[in-house]
Formats: C-alpha cells, sequence, structure tokens
C-alpha cells in the first residue's frame, strides 16, 4: 500500500493534564491554546471545573451529589493521571472526598503516593484494598516540607506532588527512591512548572521547590507523539508513503528532538526500522528510507507508552529485536504485554478477531497491522477516546471492522 496523507495529531494529553493542574493550583483562567479533547483530559478538566473553591468545606460541593456532610464521590473512571494528580489535590484541599475509579483503575497502585502525602500530613485513608483506589480523603492546608517517593512503579506519584509544591508555606523537598522510570514525564512536569514561574532546582536524585505561586501565563499544547508513534507504523508498512504530520516540528533527528515530550525518540528509534522524519517548516513528514534488517534493541523503562506499537512493528516486518524495560507496563490500562503477546499470536488466523483489552494504545498499535494481513475485527474500538478522539477517522483507510 502507498500512503500519502496530511494528518493533524490529537493534542498532548499529558501536557493538558499538567497544564490543567498548574491552573488549578495558580488560581487563574487556563489560558491554553490546543488543549487536548481526549477522555483523560476531558474527565480532569470536568472534576476541577466541579470542586469548590479552596477555601470552601464539602458542604457546598453540590456538584459531587455532596448531602448532609457526607463525602463529595470523584469518579476518575480509568484517568490514571487523574487518580495521582487529584490525590494531592483534594488532600490539601478542603473537604471530604471519596475517588474512586473503574475496576482496572482500583489493580493500579497507589500506595507510594499516599505514604508521601502521609508523611506531609496529610489524611488519607483506604476504603477497600491497602494501596489502591478507592480513597477517603479529608482534605486539609498542608504545609510541605521534606520528604521521599518511590518512583519504581510511576513518575506521575512524583510529578503530583510537585505540582502541588509551589502552593505549600514550606514548598518541597523531595527525594526519589528506587528505580527511575518514566523520568521524561519527570522532566515535562518541570519545564511546564518553570513556565508558570514556578523556581524548583535538581541535585542528583533531590528536588527543591521553593515556594512561589505560579503566574498565569499563555502556553501553547504541543501534538502528542505518543500519537505519532502508530503514523510511524502504517508508514513502516506502507510500500511507499509521504505523511505529514502537522505542527509536529523538530530541529534535526541527530540533535534531538525540540519537545517536553519524551516518546518523541520514537522518531530516532524509527530510522531503523525503514522510516525517516523529514521537517518541513513547522511540520514533519515521513518517508520510507533503506534499512539493513539486523537485531534491534529497545528499553521502555522511559517510554512505557510506545511499547505496543514498537511491538507491532519488528512483528509486522520480521526484525528481531530484545525488549527490556517492561516491569510496570503490566500496571497500564492493560497488561501490556501480555495483551500484545495474546494479540499478535493471532496473526496468520483467518479471520483475525482482535480484543482491545480496555486499552487504547493496543487497538492503535493492532489496527495498522491490517495493512499487512488484510481485514481484521477489532472488539470495543471505541477505546481510542481515551488519548485520540479521531484516530478511526484519520486512518479510515485501514481494513478494520469495528
Amino acid at each position: 500500500m502507498n500512503l500519502y496523507c496530511d494528518i493533524t495529531l490529537p493534542a498532548s494529553k499529558s501536557e493538558s493534564n499538567r497544564a490543567l493542574m498548574i491552573a488549578a493550583y495558580g488560581g487563574f483562567e487556563p489560558d491554553f491554546e490546543n488543549l487536548s479533547d481526549s477522555k483523560d483530559t476531558c474527565i480532569l478538566k470536568e472534576v476541577l471545573q466541579g470542586l469548590p473553591p479552596v477555601d470552601s468545606s464539602a458542604s457546598t460541593c453540590q456538584r459531587w451529589n455532596d448531602l448532609g456532610g457526607s463525602p463529595c464521590v470523584i469518579n476518575i473512571v480509568d484517568c490514571g493521571t487523574a487518580a495521582r494528580f487529584l490525590t494531592t489535590y483534594l488532600a490539601c484541599h478542603e473537604g471530604n472526598w471519596i475517588l474512586t475509579g473503574s475496576e482496572r483503575m482500583k489493580q493500579r497502585p497507589m500506595s507510594p503516593l499516599i505514604e508521601a502525602l502521609r508523611a506531609l500530613g496529610a489524611d488519607i485513608q483506604y476504603v477497600e484494598k491497602e494501596g489502591f483506589l478507592p480513597l477517603e480523603i479529608h482534605g486539609k492546608s498542608l504545609e510541605g516540607g521534606k520528604v521521599s517517593i518511590d518512583m519504581t512503579q510511576s513518575s506521575q506519584f512524583a510529578s503530583s506532588l510537585l505540582l502541588a509544591a509551589p502552593m505549600w508555606p514550606q514548598g518541597l523537598e523531595m527525594e526519589m527512591l528506587g528505580d527511575l522510570s518514566s523520568l521524561p514525564y519527570l522532566e515535562m512536569t518541570l519545564e511546564m512548572m518553570q513556565h508558570f514561574s514556578a523556581r524548583v532546582k535538581r541535585v542528583g536524585r533531590t528536588f527543591v521547590v521553593e515556594p512561589i505561586s505560579y503566574q498565569s501565563r499563555s502556553f501553547t499544547i504541543e501534538p502528542d507523539w505518543s500519537a505519532a508513534s502508530y503514523w510511524y507504523e502504517m508508514a513502516a508498512f506502507s510500500e511507499a508513503c509521504e505523511i505529514r504530520l502537522r505542527g509536529l516540528s523538530a530541529p534535526s533527528i541527530g540533535s534531538g528532538i525540540a519537545s517536553l515530550q519524551g516518546d518523541a525518540v520514537i522518531a530516532e528509534w524509527m530510522q531503523q526500522l525503514g522510516v525517516g522524519t523529514f521537517v518541513d517548516g513547522r511540520d514533519i513528514v515521513l518517508k520510507k528510507i533503506p534499512i539493513e534488517k539486523r537485531p534491534l534493541s529497545f528499553d521502555f523503562s522511559q517510554h512505557p507508552d510506545l511499547y505496543p506499537t514498537i511491538a507491532a512493528i519488528c512483528t509486522g516486518l520480521n526484525v528481531e529485536a530484545n525488549f527490556t524495560g517492561l516491569d510496570n507496563l503490566a500496571l497500564k490500562e492493560s497488561d501490556r504485554v501480555e495483551a500484545m503477546q495474546t494479540e499478535l499470536a493471532k496473526l496468520g488466523s483467518c479471520p483475525i478477531r482482535f480484543s482491545a483489552h480496555n486499552d487504547h494504545r493496543i487497538v492503535m498499535a493492532l489496527a495498522p497491522l491490517s495493512m499487512l494481513v488484510g481485514p481484521a475485527f477489532i472488539d470495543h474500538p471505541e477505546v481510542v477516546k481515551k488519548s485520540y478522539p479521531g484516530f478511526w477517522k484519520d486512518a479510515s483507510f485501514l481494513a478494520v471492522k469495528r
């Protein structure tokens, strides 16, 4: 298949979610261009808009059906970022709250963040299973101070604390413990905090945030590099292509990608898999380039969202590859390693019926395989709304029956 198309990618939900939290902590109206319309961002935005002012009690929380002083129930469904970011926000926000989510979200870890918040004086109790949602949070003023946080399972725990730190009278001195997973997301948090006038410095494994409030500034959300990875996959499976990705500019691959998003590394990785990235003004254009097929290695410890895409590409192209940094993939919307192994094993059957595993990234990584194997069926295609609502419209040429 020859593939020539012009694509406007969705906005980064990672940047959008951090921007919304900064505006909420800073107490100003968001002045953001290109805010994500993903399900995750919409959920977080709706929750933040529905909360009472910081100096209000839970009795004013009519939006969340607060009756007779009972806790306000906030259901973030399957939005992991909202779960981690809102836990800290509610802990230092006057009121009584129950924070809950989907059954899968109740299986995703929360304890490193809860332990750190309790060390800072937060009042948080587990409602069901120790270490997981639902949480009962009795919000109150927090002073900040010194704390340590285990980064092994997720960088979102550290980001959650850092985002709140400028509003605490003592600021925050936070030491990172354990393996430092998904560091590019933490670096994104720091860059965005500094854009809004926060003062943060890092010395080794310790971050120091001064108690200086955020200032309102305009901010433009970048297109989503994780979403771009699926177009790199389609380019890899094409015979010839020219895929223009609007607004996803980069200086030169050799000197690195000018982006807050760590998943921009996909541009460098895909040079090994036959797709070149060419800058054209404010856009990039994907084209086929020659490759010498050889064993490859990919480390996903800092880029977990790219695993389903690279796994599908290597399988589709019959490229031998060694994958490392997979430990935390079992903690995502699905166990992504198990899910991809299960679905990729179906290649060769007729007809192919893929399962979504309730995971947007699994679905979007599997869909381009239809370019190689012909029509495929997939259940619950709607899960792509979590990060890329327009995926099926943009990729309507794929032979996937939904």
